[in-house]
């Protein structure tokens, strides 16, 4: 079930900057915003989010540094950064090990912006979606699982056995990077 408006978190140390994302945002989304990186994790404690924009410098812990310990507190969050340096190092980071979606730049087009956020929350939405699917494959599985072995047929017990090892690989998190 789609909310009526995708619950995102922007993160970035400039007030100025959260100013402005707050008027843009506000109405397509419910908006949380952080200043750093400890009370981004902190919002995300208390909110389940579909969506992360985080800066990528700022003081204490970096964008990167959020989005791989925010994997923890909300494994389904499309994770994203924007910045206004694009050094080749933070963009390397930021894709391998903060498993980010898209790296952003600042300044940035608020169309754009509003387009990329709504494609995070899309994606959120396939994947969860991905994943009640195969929860609930799981839970069929278990409630069959007695009935096969009842029935004594042990070549549809062994093709249930190979479905669940399937499903429970494909439902295990990505190690962390």
């Amino acid at each position: 079930m789609t909310p009526a408006r995708h619950p995102i978190l922007v993160v970035d140390d400039e007030p100025e900057i959260l100013f402005s994302l707050r008027g843009l945002l506000r109405r397509e989304f419910e908006l949380h915003t952080a200043a750093s990186g400890a009370e981004a994790l902190e919002v995300l404690r208390r909110h389940p989010v579909h969506a992360i924009l985080s800066d990528q410098r700022m003081p204490q812990m970096t964008g990167v540094e959020l989005l791989r310990q925010a994997r923890g507190e909300c494994p389904e969050a499309v994770r994203m950064i924007f910045t206004g340096y694009a050094d080749i190092k933070s963009v390397v980071d930021a894709v391998n090990h903060g498993h980010i979606y898209r790296y952003l730049t600042k300044p940035w087009d608020p169309d754009d912006l509003v387009a990329v956020l709504h494609e995070a929350c899309d994606l959120y939405e396939r994947v969860a979606g991905r994943r009640r699917l195969l929860a609930e494959a799981r839970a069929f599985l278990e409630r069959c699982d007695g009935l096969l072995r009842a029935g004594g047929d042990e070549g549809l017990v062994q093709e249930a056995a190979a479905l669940r090892t399937r499903l429970e690989r494909a439902l295990t998190p990505e190690p962390e990077a």
